[in-house]
């Protein structure tokens, strides 16, 4: 992992002792073939350090590898965003590094029922990128279940599996039992009363079981719809869209929603540019 302390010995795997690679729609982990004979104990399972002059011996962290690697995998990152580390954004506005420096702390402290992060702001500023960061950390570093889900691709998989004759518990259940969830794009769709009932389904189950929950929005939390803006059309369709939004995202997933949110979540504004544009414009 970018930004790792570890002895850099294996030139496959720079010493996290997994690699990376995108199977299917998601990112993928591996034991890398350095860690099947773990030179940090040897094979034998425990490392001996000495602390305060004592020689202690402890567990090596290569016993819990293979668990990690499958906490990582069933953790549905898109494989668009493999590798995007937190500590890799490289930021085009103040907020960005400040949020950057949150999750770098948050990620390391991080304890069960901590509060999760809502953040917010026009496309294109790596919201998506630092939430995939902080699961893949979480899952592969600290050995912690996480999930992400696109809430409209979570629809589309309910109605995939009611065509199917499923249940519906099939499709959301994980999303309940896992430790750290991921909801990307909130407040996107028709808000019918099929999304937000989902919506409300996942958030109410979590709030009760006190399990935490970041979240990222192109809605701005407050917005009432009053005063309304042009239209800015020099950016891209998304901007278009969603940047000069006048309905805000209380609006789109209803109070009750909102308001769990707020106590589940910290709000945090993100700005810069949109990377989507910017890396356009420098590979021309």
């Amino acid at each position: 992992m970018s930004g790792s302390k570890k002895e850099k010995t294996c030139r496959l795997c720079k010493g996290d002792t997994y690699q990376l690679s995108v199977v299917g729609e998601f990112a993928h982990a591996q034991r890398c073939d350095c860690a099947v004979t773990c030179t940090n104990c040897q094979g034998t399972g425990m490392v001996v350090r000495t602390i305060n002059g004592d020689r202690v011996a402890s567990p090596c962290r290569c016993n819990s590898l293979q668990r990690r690697v499958q906490l990582f995998n069933e953790a549905h990152i898109p494989g668009k965003f493999m590798g995007s580390w937190i500590e890799d954004l490289e930021e085009t506005h103040r907020s960005q590094k400040e949020i950057k420096y949150r999750l770098l702390k948050y990620r390391e402290s991080y304890r069960h029922t901590e509060a999760g992060f809502l953040l917010w702001g026009e496309p294109g500023v790596a919201k998506t990128h630092l939430l995939c960061g902080l699961i893949g950390h979480l899952t592969l570093e600290r050995g912690i279940s996480c999930r992400f889900i696109e809430f409209m691709r979570l629809i589309m998989d309910l109605k995939h599996a009611y065509s199917k004759g499923q249940w519906d518990s099939e499709v959301i259940a994980p999303l309940l039992s896992t430790e750290v969830l991921v909801i990307d794009e909130l407040g996107k769709g028709r808000n019918s009363d099929f999304e937000l009932d989902i919506l409300d389904q996942l958030i109410s189950s979590r709030y009760n079981a006190q399990r935490t929950i970041h979240c990222t929005s192109n809605y701005n939390p407050e917005n009432s719809g009053e005063g309304r803006q042009p239209v800015d059309f020099s950016g891209s369709i998304e901007k278009a869209i969603y940047g000069q939004a006048t309905i805000g995202l209380r609006e789109r997933v209803g109070d009750r929603i909102f308001s769990r949110l707020h106590e589940m979540c910290r709000f945090v504004q993100i700005q810069g540019t949109d990377y989507r544009t910017h890396r356009n414009r420098r590979s021309r």
